[in-house]
Protein backbone atom coordinates (compact mmCIF):
# COMPACT_ATOMS: atom_id res chain seq x y z
CA UNK A 1 0.00 0.00 0.00
CA UNK A 2 2.73 2.72 0.76
CA UNK A 3 4.70 2.90 -2.21
CA UNK A 4 0.77 3.73 -4.28
CA UNK A 5 0.06 6.46 -1.53
CA UNK A 6 3.58 7.96 -1.35
CA UNK A 7 2.79 8.00 -5.55
CA UNK A 8 -0.55 9.46 -5.08
CA UNK A 9 0.19 11.89 -2.04
CA UNK A 10 3.54 13.00 -2.77
CA UNK A 11 6.88 12.51 -0.58
CA UNK A 12 5.15 14.57 2.20
CA UNK A 13 2.24 11.83 2.47
CA UNK A 14 4.31 9.58 5.03
CA UNK A 15 2.01 10.81 7.52
CA UNK A 16 -0.73 8.96 5.78
CA UNK A 17 1.19 6.00 5.38
CA UNK A 18 1.87 5.62 9.07
CA UNK A 19 -1.66 6.42 10.10
CA UNK A 20 -2.67 3.80 7.71
CA UNK A 21 -0.57 0.96 9.67
CA UNK A 22 -1.78 2.61 12.68
CA UNK A 23 -5.18 1.78 11.15
CA UNK A 24 -4.16 -1.76 10.53
CA UNK A 25 -2.22 -2.74 13.52
CA UNK A 26 -5.33 -1.79 15.95
CA UNK A 27 -7.89 -3.74 13.84
CA UNK A 28 -5.20 -7.11 13.99
CA UNK A 29 -5.31 -6.62 17.95
CA UNK A 30 -8.54 -8.09 17.90
CA UNK A 31 -8.00 -11.24 16.97
CA UNK A 32 -5.87 -11.32 20.10
CA UNK A 33 -8.26 -10.21 22.36
CA UNK A 34 -10.23 -13.13 21.21
CA UNK A 35 -8.22 -16.09 21.41
CA UNK A 36 -8.68 -18.42 24.22
CA UNK A 37 -5.52 -17.89 26.61
CA UNK A 38 -5.18 -21.59 28.88
CA UNK A 39 -4.54 -21.43 32.21
CA UNK A 40 -2.14 -24.38 32.45
CA UNK A 41 0.27 -21.77 30.08
CA UNK A 42 1.24 -20.37 33.13
CA UNK A 43 1.88 -23.15 35.36
CA UNK A 44 4.78 -23.29 37.71
CA UNK A 45 4.82 -19.08 37.80
CA UNK A 46 7.95 -17.13 37.57
CA UNK A 47 10.86 -18.53 38.32
CA UNK A 48 14.24 -16.33 38.89
CA UNK A 49 17.00 -17.50 37.32
CA UNK A 50 20.58 -17.12 36.27
CA UNK A 51 21.98 -16.81 32.63
CA UNK A 52 25.79 -17.71 31.41
CA UNK A 53 26.51 -15.33 28.66
CA UNK A 54 29.49 -17.09 28.10
CA UNK A 55 28.95 -20.59 26.55
CA UNK A 56 26.68 -18.49 24.14
CA UNK A 57 28.91 -15.84 23.27
CA UNK A 58 29.09 -16.88 19.98
CA UNK A 59 25.70 -17.42 19.24
CA UNK A 60 24.62 -14.10 20.78
CA UNK A 61 27.34 -12.57 18.14
CA UNK A 62 25.51 -14.01 15.70
CA UNK A 63 22.05 -13.35 16.37
CA UNK A 64 23.39 -9.59 16.99
CA UNK A 65 24.79 -10.01 13.38
CA UNK A 66 21.77 -11.22 11.73
CA UNK A 67 19.59 -8.37 13.32
CA UNK A 68 22.15 -5.65 11.84
CA UNK A 69 21.88 -7.48 8.06
CA UNK A 70 18.63 -8.37 8.06
CA UNK A 71 17.16 -4.73 9.08
CA UNK A 72 19.48 -3.09 6.86
CA UNK A 73 18.29 -5.24 3.63
CA UNK A 74 14.70 -4.48 4.14
CA UNK A 75 15.59 -0.80 5.09
CA UNK A 76 17.64 -0.04 1.81
CA UNK A 77 16.29 -2.45 -0.27
CA UNK A 78 13.20 -0.37 -1.30
CA UNK A 79 15.23 2.64 -2.52
CA UNK A 80 17.90 -0.18 -4.54
CA UNK A 81 14.74 -0.78 -6.35
CA UNK A 82 13.47 2.52 -6.51
CA UNK A 83 16.89 3.72 -7.96
CA UNK A 84 17.09 0.75 -10.34
CA UNK A 85 13.89 2.52 -12.07
CA UNK A 86 11.39 0.27 -10.26
CA UNK A 87 8.26 2.60 -9.42
CA UNK A 88 5.21 1.75 -7.16
CA UNK A 89 4.19 -1.53 -8.33
CA UNK A 90 7.85 -2.97 -8.90
CA UNK A 91 8.44 -1.48 -4.65
CA UNK A 92 5.04 -2.91 -3.71
CA UNK A 93 5.33 -6.36 -5.88
CA UNK A 94 9.05 -6.44 -4.01
CA UNK A 95 8.03 -6.37 -0.51
CA UNK A 96 4.50 -8.40 -1.05
CA UNK A 97 7.06 -11.30 -2.54
CA UNK A 98 8.98 -11.10 0.78
CA UNK A 99 5.26 -11.05 2.64
CA UNK A 100 3.86 -13.81 0.53
CA UNK A 101 7.99 -16.14 1.13
CA UNK A 102 7.25 -15.67 4.96
CA UNK A 103 4.11 -17.47 5.09
CA UNK A 104 5.68 -21.23 4.11
CA UNK A 105 8.22 -20.38 6.71
CA UNK A 106 6.89 -23.23 8.68
CA UNK A 107 6.27 -25.73 6.77
CA UNK A 108 10.15 -24.78 4.71
CA UNK A 109 12.11 -24.85 8.32
CA UNK A 110 10.08 -27.73 10.17
CA UNK A 111 12.66 -30.80 9.94
CA UNK A 112 15.57 -28.23 10.13
CA UNK A 113 14.23 -26.07 13.31
CA UNK A 114 13.56 -29.78 14.43
CA UNK A 115 17.52 -30.16 14.91
CA UNK A 116 19.19 -30.88 18.22
CA UNK A 117 22.86 -29.75 16.96
CA UNK A 118 23.58 -26.33 18.51
CA UNK A 119 23.72 -23.54 15.96
CA UNK A 120 23.50 -26.04 13.08
CA UNK A 121 19.81 -25.15 12.33
CA UNK A 122 20.45 -21.35 12.61
CA UNK A 123 23.55 -21.72 10.25
CA UNK A 124 21.18 -23.19 7.74
CA UNK A 125 18.42 -20.77 8.08
CA UNK A 126 21.07 -17.91 8.04
CA UNK A 127 23.17 -19.09 5.09
CA UNK A 128 20.17 -19.05 3.18
CA UNK A 129 18.85 -15.59 4.12
CA UNK A 130 22.12 -14.35 3.40
CA UNK A 131 21.77 -15.54 0.10
CA UNK A 132 18.79 -13.63 -0.93
CA UNK A 133 20.36 -10.62 0.52
CA UNK A 134 23.31 -11.14 -1.58
CA UNK A 135 21.60 -11.67 -4.83
CA UNK A 136 21.22 -8.14 -6.12
CA UNK A 137 24.92 -7.75 -6.11
CA UNK A 138 24.52 -9.12 -9.22
CA UNK A 139 22.53 -6.33 -10.93
CA UNK A 140 18.33 -4.74 -10.95
CA UNK A 141 17.00 -7.37 -12.81
CA UNK A 142 13.00 -7.95 -11.96
CA UNK A 143 14.37 -11.46 -12.14
CA UNK A 144 16.92 -11.36 -9.88
CA UNK A 145 15.52 -9.41 -7.23
CA UNK A 146 12.36 -11.20 -7.42
CA UNK A 147 14.09 -14.43 -6.55
CA UNK A 148 15.97 -12.17 -4.06
CA UNK A 149 12.72 -11.01 -2.28
CA UNK A 150 11.61 -14.94 -2.45
CA UNK A 151 14.76 -16.30 -0.64
CA UNK A 152 15.25 -14.12 1.90
CA UNK A 153 11.42 -13.77 3.04
CA UNK A 154 11.05 -17.14 3.40
CA UNK A 155 14.30 -17.61 5.49
CA UNK A 156 14.45 -14.48 8.08
CA UNK A 157 11.57 -15.03 10.27
CA UNK A 158 12.81 -18.81 10.07
CA UNK A 159 16.21 -17.66 12.17
CA UNK A 160 13.89 -16.01 15.26
CA UNK A 161 11.99 -19.59 15.18
CA UNK A 162 15.99 -21.33 15.39
CA UNK A 163 16.85 -19.44 18.38
CA UNK A 164 13.74 -19.82 19.98
CA UNK A 165 14.37 -23.47 19.48
CA UNK A 166 18.02 -23.48 20.28
CA UNK A 167 16.89 -21.86 23.87
CA UNK A 168 14.81 -24.78 24.49
CA UNK A 169 16.79 -27.40 23.43
CA UNK A 170 19.47 -26.14 25.73
CA UNK A 171 17.71 -24.37 28.99
CA UNK A 172 15.43 -26.02 31.39
CA UNK A 173 12.08 -24.39 30.80
CA UNK A 174 12.17 -22.19 33.89
CA UNK A 175 15.25 -20.48 32.25
CA UNK A 176 13.58 -19.97 28.48
CA UNK A 177 12.34 -16.44 29.07
CA UNK A 178 15.76 -15.50 30.80
CA UNK A 179 17.37 -16.91 27.73
CA UNK A 180 15.08 -15.45 24.96
CA UNK A 181 15.28 -12.53 26.40
CA UNK A 182 19.34 -12.16 26.25
CA UNK A 183 18.73 -13.66 23.15
CA UNK A 184 16.54 -10.46 21.92
CA UNK A 185 18.30 -8.12 23.58
CA UNK A 186 21.71 -9.48 21.22
CA UNK A 187 19.28 -9.05 18.48
CA UNK A 188 17.46 -5.70 18.73
CA UNK A 189 21.07 -3.58 19.23
CA UNK A 190 22.08 -5.28 16.24
CA UNK A 191 18.76 -4.03 14.66
CA UNK A 192 19.93 -0.82 15.93
CA UNK A 193 23.45 -0.33 14.89
CA UNK A 194 22.12 -2.09 11.13
CA UNK A 195 20.67 0.98 9.75
CA UNK A 196 22.79 3.26 11.20
CA UNK A 197 25.86 1.44 10.09
CA UNK A 198 24.53 1.10 6.65
CA UNK A 199 23.13 4.31 6.14
CA UNK A 200 26.52 5.81 7.40
CA UNK A 201 28.37 3.38 4.39
CA UNK A 202 26.04 4.70 1.78
CA UNK A 203 26.70 8.61 2.69
CA UNK A 204 30.43 7.88 3.04
CA UNK A 205 30.49 6.36 -0.88
CA UNK A 206 27.35 7.23 -2.22
CA UNK A 207 26.39 3.80 -3.38
CA UNK A 208 23.99 1.69 -2.21
CA UNK A 209 25.43 -1.15 -3.74
CA UNK A 210 28.34 -1.58 -1.67
CA UNK A 211 26.31 -0.71 1.45
CA UNK A 212 23.81 -3.62 0.77
CA UNK A 213 27.34 -5.65 0.14
CA UNK A 214 27.71 -5.35 4.17
CA UNK A 215 24.35 -6.07 5.16
CA UNK A 216 24.50 -9.51 3.24
CA UNK A 217 28.32 -9.81 5.04
CA UNK A 218 26.91 -9.52 8.05
CA UNK A 219 24.41 -12.19 7.35
CA UNK A 220 27.48 -14.69 6.18
CA UNK A 221 29.52 -13.66 8.97
CA UNK A 222 26.44 -14.56 11.65
CA UNK A 223 25.89 -18.17 9.77
CA UNK A 224 29.39 -19.24 10.03
CA UNK A 225 29.58 -18.14 13.62
CA UNK A 226 26.65 -19.70 15.09
CA UNK A 227 28.18 -22.97 12.86
CA UNK A 228 30.66 -23.15 15.88
CA UNK A 229 28.10 -23.16 18.75
CA UNK A 230 28.18 -26.37 20.62
CA UNK A 231 25.04 -27.80 22.40
CA UNK A 232 24.68 -26.94 25.90
CA UNK A 233 23.39 -29.97 27.70
CA UNK A 234 20.41 -28.45 30.27
CA UNK A 235 21.44 -28.60 34.46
Amino acid sequence: IAPFVLQGFGAGSWWIVWWAMTLLSVIMTVPLWLAPFHADATAGGFVRTKFAITPVLIYLAAYFLFGAGYIAYMTFMIAYVRDGGGGAVAQSAFWSLIGVSAFVTPWVWRRVLALDRGGLATTIILGVNALGASLPIFGHSPLLLAVSALVFGVAFFAVVGSTTAFVRFNYPPQSWPTAIAAMTIAFGIGQTLGPIVVGAITDAVGNLSVALNVSAAMLMLGATLSAFQPRLGRQ
